[in-house]
């Protein structure tokens, strides 16, 4: 019975054997021919949760600023320790995939506490991370030109790349927090769709440059895949930059429990202040009338202090200046005295004088 070509690449997925392209099957059909649907459910669903990981990275990155930085820790730790792990030539003994993976989680989430925790080493693992991935696809694209000879090479490109972005991480944190989250969600979103269109292929040529080995060239497909990573992070960059990242400063929201009581007490001490210049100034207002220069006639002027000095100094009783004066009634005259002028001839006796009313 005649195995067919698509039983066949399963069963090299499935024992972990490597397949070039140029591997040929019944009727001269290479692996670039055809496409397996073979997938393993754990790693589907791991997949499909880095999906949406990637796209929170790509397009949401800076604005979730403390999360990135978690998971940017939690990420490059448990990877890096999972492939240490794999490597049988560092450790005397094998250690299975399931003790890798349990060690390597450990580790990830440690890293992605400091990361999350301390604001400088996150900023510094985003800006190495960010030098590990142009490391990358630099040297994808030196080795078209020139195959390393040592493992060496490439690790001292990941270094020296990786610790010059790290340094300019820190110097200017917002431009280059959105680049490298939009090149790291674009990453793992291409390494997703790889792993659902060809099992990880390209992930296993890009490992390969990393370690210096001799690769079997990928298929055409594959190249279609790894273009798919610089067109999302020219619009996770754009999108970050004019959308999710406007007006927003991480420095501003990034404040202690104990900084933001201080400043909390400082705003209400600044704010009493003001209140009590308000009221001050409110006094001054209701009773700045009364210490102005009164004006009773035209180029007369009579100062309040003068008015007060004369009240002092009057004897009877004082009395506000503001208050009006009475009127003073006239006098009556005092009554007048009438002579009466007896007539002529006749006998008058002094009397009285009459008055008359």
């Amino acid at each position: 019975m005649a195995t067919s070509p698509e039983n066949v690449l399963t069963t090299m997925m499935r024992t972990g054997s490597t397949v070039s392209p140029t591997d040929t099957f019944s009727g001269n059909i290479t692996r670039c021919d055809t496409l397996t649907y073979d997938y393993d459910i754990a790693t589907s669903v791991i997949c499909g949760m880095c999906f949406l990981f990637g796209i929170v990275y790509c397009f949401f990155g800076y604005r979730c600023f403390k999360a990135v930085m978690f998971l940017t820790g939690f990420i490059f730790g448990s990877v890096i320790v999972f492939m240490l792990c794999n490597e049988e030539r560092f450790y005397t003994t094998y250690l299975s995939v399931e003790a890798s993976a349990g060690i390597a989680i450990g580790i990830g989430v440690l890293c992605g506490l400091v990361t999350m925790l301390i604001n400088a080493v996150g900023l510094f693992m985003t800006g190495f991370t960010l030098g590990m991935f142009l490391s990358a696809a630099l040297l994808i694209v030196l080795e078209a030109f020139y195959h390393p000879p040592t493992v060496w090479i490439p690790v001292g490109i990941i270094f020296g790349v990786g610790i010059l972005f790290a340094v300019l991480t820190l110097q200017w944190q917002k431009s280059c927090t959105i680049l490298a989250t939009s090149v790291f969600g674009g990453a793992i979103m291409t390494v997703c769709v790889d792993y659902f269109v060809e099992h990880f292929i390209m992930v296993q040529y890009v490992w390969e440059r990393f370690m210096a080995a001799v690769s079997e060239p990928v298929c055409w497909y594959s190249w279609v895949i790894l273009s798919i990573w610089p067109v999302l992070m020219v619009i996770g960059v754009v999108v970050q930059h004019r959308v999710t990242g406007r007006n927003f400063d991480h420095q501003e929201v990034v404040i202690s429990r104990k900084k933001r009581r201080v400043h909390l007490y400082r705003i209400r001490q600044q704010d009493a202040r003001v209140r009590q210049r308000h009221m001050m100034e409110e006094r001054y207002r209701q009773y700045q009338d009364l210490y102005r220069p009164v004006r009773r006639f035209h180029g007369d002027i009579i100062t309040q202090n003068y008015l007060q000095s004369l009240q002092n100094k009057s004897p009877g009783p004082q009395t506000p200046t503001s208050q009006t004066p009475t009127s003073i009634e006239p006098e009556t005259p005092p009554p007048q005295l009438e002579t009466y002028t007896p007539a002529h001839g006749a006998n008058v006796t002094p009397s009285a004088p009459v008055v008359a009313v």
